[in-house]
């Protein structure tokens, strides 16, 4: 009996703990965090695109972020903003995530990139690798990309 409700008594204080916690406890480890993020980012730029609405997405970057290509380098607020302007403005695009692998505050996302130039019409699919990091403002202090630039090189001038 005594037992019965001892443990009562320390479910209860768990239940009770776990309400009192919320999120933190919900939100796993650093890793759990991180693919949350990515993934909650990338559906995110999905929904920007269709809007055209490029601040959606330039709010996961911290201000002193920096995004980095085969073909161009963007670092700041300001810098991230005219380039993600420049990308909705001319293209109609989605990420088609394969596969997300996360490390500590690290993820890399390997996706296909589908475009249509808004202006011409022409479709545009690049397999890419996305490297983000994460940073203490818990969000993405650098954005990576990995691509084949012979097939981007209509990129190589968005946002300049």
């Amino acid at each position: 009996m005594a037992l019965q409700v001892l443990l009562r008594r320390c479910v209860g204080a768990m239940l009770v703990a776990a309400a009192c916690a919320g999120d933190a406890l919900a939100a796993g480890s650093v890793e759990m965090q991180v693919e949350h993020l990515v993934k909650n980012a990338l559906a995110e730029y999905n929904a920007a695109m269709e809007a055209n609405d490029s601040a959606s997405f330039l709010k996961y970057f911290a201000s002193n972020a920096t995004r980095e290509t085969p073909l161009s380098r963007h670092a700041g607020r300001a810098e991230l903003a005219r380039y993600f302007e420049a990308e909705f403005n001319a293209y109609k695009a989605s990420f088609q995530v394969k596969k997300v692998f996360v490390q500590g505050n690290s993820a890399a996302i390997e996706f296909t990139w589908d475009a249509v130039d808004r202006k011409s019409g022409e479709a545009l699919k690049i397999d890419m690798v996305g490297l983000y990091e994460v940073g203490a403002s818990g969000q993405f202090s650098s954005a990576t990309y990995y691509f084949d630039s012979a097939k981007a090189k209509a990129l190589a001038d968005i946002g300049k």
